[in-house]
Formats: structure tokens, sequence, C-alpha cells
């Protein structure tokens, strides 16, 4: 009987110890924690699901939305959950996003814009993103060093804007004032919208999705202004970029 006992209770204690382990294991796969990623999408974005695009398309998930990423795989396609359903997204339009508490919610304000003296202003990319950048809409771009300008347009306001030129002989234009060439190699351009002119930097790799215009260019090149961030973090790029912005500015003086 007492080793009956014995066993009863050995017996006990063993599966209590299975259980729970067997729940802190659930709720370790499904509890996310501070280091969980948050991204937010660019653009109008598919959710596939497999990582190419030759999967299926689960739904278009609107720009600015913000999803979690739980696998970065190789860098180009992210395993992801949107709203609750598991999927793919290619990284190219997703931007790093941390939630701000409420007390940052508060004291998150954009910076005043520097105005120099011919009217080139210095803003900071929230600011441009949220009251001057729109998608569809013109920008006339003037190259600081040679005077040469262009017409492009975004489609996609992350963290920079991803544009394009509207016509073939925007094109040509910008790949003169890259040396007849295309490179990554940031260049310091003036931004004018109306009657407002906005220092800033501009790439000349075409790379990435574009919008479907007849311009002879595929893909995108990026602009930046101050503060903007390249999608991949990419520090060393981020501060040429802010060097061009600057001298942008300083140019207009």
């Amino acid at each position: 009987m007492k080793n009956s006992l014995i066993k009863f209770i050995v017996l006990g204690a063993v599966t209590a110890f299975i259980g729970l382990t067997n729940t802190t294991s659930v709720q370790a796969e499904e509890t996310y924690t501070e280091e969980t990623l948050y991204y937010r999408t660019t653009a109008n974005l598919r959710l596939r699901t497999g990582p190419s695009l030759d999967d299926d398309i689960i739904r278009t998930v609107p720009n600015g939305t913000t999803i979690r990423v739980y696998d970065r795989n190789d860098g180009e396609w992210f395993s992801v959950s949107s709203n609750g359903t598991h999927g793919y997204m290619n990284a190219e339009f997703l931007t790093p996003f941390t939630p701000p508490s409420p007390s940052q919610q508060s004291e998150e304000r954009p910076s005043e814009p520097q105005i120099n003296a011919n009217g080139v202003e210095l803003i900071d990319w929230q600011t441009a993103r949220n009251n001057i950048i729109r998608n569809g809409v013109p920008l006339h771009i003037t190259d600081v060093r040679t005077g040469q300008t262009l017409w492009v347009q975004a489609f996609s306001q992350g963290s920079h804007a991803d544009v394009v030129p509207l016509t073939r002989e925007d094109t040509e234009i910008l790949r003169s004032i890259f040396g007849g060439r295309w490179c990554w190699t940031p260049r310091a351009i003036w931004v004018t919208v109306d009657d407002r002119t906005f220092a800033a930097s501009i790439n000349g790799m075409p790379h990435g999705g574009s919008t479907f215009l007849d311009n002879g260019m595929t893909g995108h090149v990026c602009i930046h202004f101050q503060g903007s961030r390249t999608h991949n973090g990419n520090r060393s790029h981020e501060r040429d970029h802010q060097n061009r912005v600057q001298e942008a500015f300083r140019a207009g003086n």
C-alpha cells in the first residue's frame, strides 16, 4: 500500500510538471514580447501565402498599415501577421516602426522649418510626408551642382519618398545628372512644390517596384529630406543623404 501511494505521488508530480512545461511552451510561442518587430507598409502591399510573386494573394494591405514581423528570412520577404492573418510581404515596401507610448505621442512634434536667404526650406521628413509630398503629385527637381531640372512623382512614402520620373525625357535628364550611368551615390537637389522649395537628396539607382509609367525606367529612386531613413537601415547611406540635404540648404544661401 505504501509503495502504491509513493508511485501515485511521483506520477502526479511528473504529470503536473509535464503539463506545466507544455503550458509554458505554448505561452512562449504565442506571447508577443517587447522584442517583436513592427513595420509599416509604405504602399498598398499584397499579403501572400508564400515568399515569392508566384504565391497566391491573400489580400491587399493598405499603405500605412502597421504589421508584425515574425521572421525577416533573407531580407527580401518577411513572414508577417496582419490583423491576425499570417502571410508574406515584400520587404522593399516595409519600413521599421516603433509604436509610441502615450507619453511619446504627446511629446512628438515636427521641428520648425529653417528658411535660408533665398527661400530654400530645410524641413524634417515627418513634415514633408504629412504636409508636402503627395502620391501622384508632380515634383519639380533641380540638381544643385548642374542646375538641370526634371519632373518626378512620388508613389510611396515610408522612411523616405520613392519617386519615378514622369517621362522618358525626365529619365534621361536624371541619368545625365549622374554622369550618364546609374549609381547609388546621392546628389543634393531642390524640390519645388507649388511656390515652395525644399532642400533634399536623391540617389540615382533604379530599384524595386514603381508605378506603371512609360518613362523608360524600371524601378524607382529615392528622395530624402532631413531626418529620413533608408528601408534597410544603412547608416552610411543615410549619412550620405543627410550630408547632401545640408549641401542643398547651404547652396541656397
